[in-house]
């Protein structure tokens, strides 16, 4: 299943592989955030020392940069956005994940931003509709 980006998409992704040198394997665009997904084990390299490769791309692109890295099962992926899971049931294409209370407004974002990035990227990446929390 192959990803398609719109020329922003393309542009955004381009700036950010010219800045910092990490490929980026996927990019989610919202109204003052950018989501990339990286190539695993590149997360250090991308934030720079102290911030400064991150902290550059948000200057350039005028909007705050989020980054994850990019993982090969819809497990793994779940993990790496959302970092303080306690567990994590997956059951014919419905991901259920358990997180400490104090954490799900932070997991949930401002109007459902965070929830609907993750579960766009786990359509786009393992065709996976649902993402449940607990």
């Amino acid at each position: 299943m192959g990803i398609k980006l719109t020329t922003e998409h393309v542009r955004i992704v381009g700036i950010f592989e010219r800045l910092i040198e990490v490929h980026v394997r996927d990019c989610i665009i919202n109204d003052d955030t950018v989501y990339f997904l990286i190539e695993p084990g590149k997360i250090g390299m991308a934030i720079g020392k102290n911030g400064r490769n991150i902290k550059n791309v948000c200057r350039t692109l005028g909007k705050k940069v989020k980054i994850f890295e990019y993982a090969d099962t819809p497990e793994k992926l779940v993990r790496n956005l959302i970092p303080n899971i306690n567990s994590i049931e997956i059951n014919s294409g419905v991901i259920t994940v358990s997180i400490p209370v104090s954490d799900k407004s932070t997991v949930i974002g401002k109007n459902g931003r965070n929830i609907k990035m993750i579960r766009q990227f786990l359509k786009r990446h393992f065709n996976i509709d649902n993402l449940r929390l607990k």
